[in-house]
């Protein structure tokens, strides 16, 4: 079990540096053609669709991997996942957020799908789904 726990750890940590360079190439289109008028361009709405689909996976693997993680599974049997904050972070307010995040992008890429320019409220999904980051465990992530 350890095995595949560290292969799903290896993974979500690696296939997040993939999310967030498209949530950072998607933001910066929806503001250059959010500033601009311009219609949206179908490479362009590739690039949204390619970075909800890598939205979901990421979250997706971190699901697999709450419910695997032996850490995760201490923090709830010893109690401490509200009275610690490293702990309530790992436990609750990470996978939360991320739950969000991906609620959010989602309904910001729908509604792009049906404009043809970028209008103020996917544009602030997607400013949202950034603010999400916020609650990536950075320094277990980078340890």
């Amino acid at each position: 079990m350890t095995e595949v726990y560290n292969f799903l750890l290896q993974f979500h940590s690696g296939w997040a540096y993939l999310v967030l360079i498209l949530t950072i190439i998607t933001l910066l289109a929806a503001v250059y053609h959010f500033a601009t008028k311009k219609p949206l361009h179908r490479n362009i709405r590739k690039v949204f669709f390619y970075t909800v689909l890598s939205f979901h996976i990421q979250f997706l693997i971190g699901l697999v991997m709450y419910i695997l993680s032996p850490k995760i599974q201490a923090i709830w049997e010893s109690g401490e996942a509200m009275s610690n904050k490293a702990s309530r972070l790992l436990a609750v307010e990470h996978p939360a957020m991320m739950f969000t995040a991906v609620i959010l992008i989602t309904i910001a890429n729908a509604k792009l799908k049906k404009s043809e320019t970028v209008t103020v409220s996917p544009l602030i999904f997607l400013i949202l789904a950034l603010v999400c980051f916020y609650m990536i465990p950075w320094t277990q992530w980078m340890a």
